[in-house]
């Protein structure tokens, strides 16, 4: 599907624009065009080089859907890959990306999946588009990557909420699958900051070397978003550190109750031992043995192994054992 938008100061927006009206608007210079690709077919995928005459590893960069986050200069625009992220139904980690196209008179959007951030801007563009189409395309941008960042928080708190839960089932009887649940949080944890950091990076650029694509008043604006993404990213590693440090209590707790498992059966198995020496002897098959005849031998041998036992047992206590 592709959504266009054509803001001129002191007219009405225009939406839904012909290929014909997109070319004639490149053409103007007091104008600003925001074209939305959202998982547009091979025909709408043309116009990105028809149109707008992106260069095809750009082009090829959309298309494949598998880049990192990065910002290449074009010279006549910027191309930006950023990834958003939600959680699915089952509580998986999902990442979408976003390709945006960066010039002085328009904005192109290319994503796959639908998107929160673009969905909110789309509205606040048809409800009063001057506010983010009538400062420059540097501010739209921006508006579409500040609502990107902020759906961040919401999935990160979902995992810091998880995180809790983890540490405080860890000695009450965790489930079975309490590892395989740590281990799956890790990865996603980990996902998150290899998403994260890369962005990071980009918007810094932007923040560092001045192009004739956003003007210098504005770079405070990105410089905002860069902030937030510092802060998830603490956020992030203190998650991470928090599930590292519940992985290594669990397997300290599993081994110590495997131990006092063991210490157990070790018990057992000692104050048993003379039971089983004694039924053993008086097992055996031959004739001529010490009370093999004896009317009692039966509760001797009972008697020996149950006095056998508790010495054993007294022993153990006056040792401290157990």
């Amino acid at each position: 599907m592709l959504r266009t938008y054509l803001y001129r100061k002191g007219k009405p927006l225009e939406e839904n624009l012909s290929r014909a009206q997109m070319l004639t608007a490149l053409s103007e210079k007091d104008g600003l065009l925001w074209a939305d690709f959202e998982d547009p077919s091979e025909f709408e995928s043309d116009a990105l080089v028809e149109i707008f005459n992106f260069h095809p590893l750009a082009v090829e960069d959309c298309i494949s859907d598998l880049s990192h986050p990065k910002v290449d200069d074009y010279e006549e625009y910027l191309f930006l890959v950023m990834h958003a992220v939600r959680l699915n139904p089952e509580g998986e980690l999902m990442t979408m990306e976003l390709d945006v196209f960066l010039s002085k008179n328009y904005v192109v959007t290319f994503h796959k999946d639908p998107l929160k951030s673009i969905d909110r801007v789309r509205e606040s563009v048809a409800k009063r588009a001057e506010n983010l189409m009538g400062s420059g395309a540097e501010i739209l941008v921006h508006a579409v990557l500040d609502q990107l960042v902020d759906n961040y928080l919401p999935v990160i708190d979902q995992y810091d909420e998880k995180a809790d839960k983890l540490e405080e089932e860890i000695f009450n009887n965790p489930p079975a699958d309490y590892l395989a649940t740590i281990l799956r949080i890790k990865r996603d944890i980990f996902h998150l900051r290899r998403i994260i950091s890369p962005q990071r990076e980009t918007i810094n650029f932007l923040t560092r070397n001045p192009t004739p694509f956003i003007k210098p008043k504005n770079m405070i604006y990105f410089r905002d978003i860069y902030d937030h993404l510092f802060r998830l990213y603490g956020i992030v590693e203190g998650i991470q550190e928090m599930l590292t440090g519940i992985l290594q209590a669990y397997f300290s707790y599993s081994s110590n109750r495997l131990n006092e498992v063991i210490k157990r059966l070790t018990i057992l198995a000692t104050l048993t031992m003379p039971a089983v020496v004694i039924a053993s002897i008086y097992g055996m098959n031959f004739q001529n043995m010490p009370e093999i005849g004896w009317r009692y031998g039966y509760h001797f041998s009972w008697l020996l192994m149950i006095c056998t036992t508790v010495i054993l047992l007294v022993w153990m206590k006056l040792k401290k054992w157990i």
